[in-house]
């Protein structure tokens, strides 16, 4: 019996251990990279990634086959191994054991993905939606 086909969009956030800014705008390429690629060997597709200097964003269409627990686990897990072993980061660095994931259809695309790969424009501390966390009481 042929499987019917899925389209199963996500949209999915999860931050550096302790939400440290350990992620410099230099490891941005590499670490889309690698989340690339370890999404296509699970047979997912990465549509988008943004990074800031402490959580990353991605756009995937999972796999039917695929629980997004797993996937999240292997993203996560690729890319700290490689972080770690290749000396690009210390030994400590990590990412927290939770992640924020939400379902997308289609038409929220043209929404999200720009909102993802523009992470870094978002969350500098020069702009508005950042004041409030710079700014003295």
């Amino acid at each position: 019996m042929a499987r019917a086909p899925a389209l199963i969009l996500v949209h999915v956030v999860w931050s550096t251990w302790r939400r440290r800014k350990l992620l410099p705008r230099s490891l941005d390429e590499r670490l889309c990279a690698i989340f690339g690629a370890k999404a296509k060997e699970l047979g997912c597709s990465l549509l988008a990634a943004g990074c800031a200097s402490d959580h990353v964003h991605v756009v995937v269409r999972l796999a039917a086959n695929v629980p997004l627990s797993e996937l999240v686990r292997r993203l996560k897990g690729a890319s700290s191994h490689e972080l770690r072993h290749d000396g690009t980061m210390g030994r400590a660095f990590a990412w927290q054991v939770r992640y924020w994931a939400g379902s997308l259809s289609p038409n929220d695309l043209d929404r999200v993905v720009p909102y993802v790969l523009y992470q870094r424009e978002r969350h500098d501390p020069t702009h508005p939606a950042e004041r409030w966390a710079t700014e003295p009481e």
